[in-house]
């Protein structure tokens, strides 16, 4: 090989190199990541689920698993998952409204199904009000003391429900950064920003992104990142007492992509009696997150 090809093939090799260094860490096309549940440690599971059915209008789902009671809405977009294990944290009136709370969008008037619930032991915060674009919010926690809130949307930016005038919408956490925050769950997570934006009114060809709203693509819920500056108690508690879990085909291959992202996992892997596979995880700011491969799905 003369002087001549062989400065030739250095100069590709040094060229290629980069390209070739960086393949490694190419992003890798995973099964769609939707949400499945929150969960909730609360005193009493049976007394909790029963509530939300008689008074938000959701509805339990059987299962063959006695230690958790699963609650949806009737279109099962979504679902809670509550637990009475004693001894861990079962009352929530510590957490500030926008340092979490879980949201219904209601199909028609939420006056009604506010009324129902504060009559049977729901406590108001504040009174109903209007935000900035004309969604109706009515703010109050539920017989555990958890924040939850009753939105009607003037512009939806989820399908309205079919088969009852509520759905499961968004639950709201605090977060150092919202934007950053955001990024993340796109970048790790493959979630998704729903369409959902302000219109100043001022100009109405010109529109404003909402605080970050991140959700999945399958439009069953979405997580709205506050950016104040209080403290969220939701951050690192134990995955027993409350997180959120996401259900996909690949939870290990989705679970180390979050790990190099600067998330941290719990524990190992695990398979449960009924076949379903568990990985536990915080986010890089201490989100309890819970990534589930059903081997039969309840939703």
């Amino acid at each position: 090989m003369n002087k001549k090809v062989f400065q030739m093939l250095m100069v590709m090799v040094t060229c290629c190199l980069p390209h070739l260094v960086s393949a490694q860490y190419l992003k890798e096309k995973l099964p769609p990541v939707l949400f499945e549940h929150l969960r909730v440690n609360v005193a009493d599971k049976e007394a909790t689920a029963k509530w939300y059915v008689e008074n938000i209008g959701l509805e339990i789902i059987p299962t063959e698993n006695k230690e958790v009671v699963y609650v949806a809405d009737k279109d099962h977009h979504f679902m809670f998952e509550f637990s009475s294990i004693p001894g861990l944290k079962t009352n929530y009136t510590d957490i500030d409204i926008d340092g979490f709370h879980c949201a219904f969008e209601g199909h028609k008037t939420i006056e009604a199904v506010g009324e129902r619930m504060l009559k049977n032991g729901a406590t108001q915060l504040g009174e109903i009000y209007r935000n900035k674009v004309g969604d109706y919010v009515l703010n109050f926690k539920d017989i555990n003391g958890l924040n939850a809130q009753l939105l009607h949307r003037i512009d939806p930016f989820y399908p309205k429900p079919v088969k009852s005038t509520i759905r499961f919408e968004h639950f709201a956490f605090n977060t150092s950064n919202q934007l950053q925050s955001a990024l993340w769950y796109v970048e790790f997570m493959d979630l998704t920003i729903p369409w959902s934006k302000d219109i100043d009114r001022t100009n109405n060809m010109l529109r404003n992104y909402r605080v970050p709203y991140v959700g999945d693509v399958g439009q069953r819920m979405s997580m709205e990142l506050f950016g104040r500056d209080i403290k969220c108690s939701f951050y690192n508690l134990p995955h027993d007492v409350i997180h959120i879990a996401f259900n996909t085909y690949e939870p290990e291959k989705l679970a180390k992509r979050m790990i190099f992202g600067g998330a941290r996992q719990v524990g190992e892997k695990r398979t449960e009696a009924n076949g379903d596979v568990v990985i536990d995880l915080y986010d890089p700011r201490g989100a309890p997150f819970r990534l589930i491969h059903r081997k039969k799905p309840i939703l």
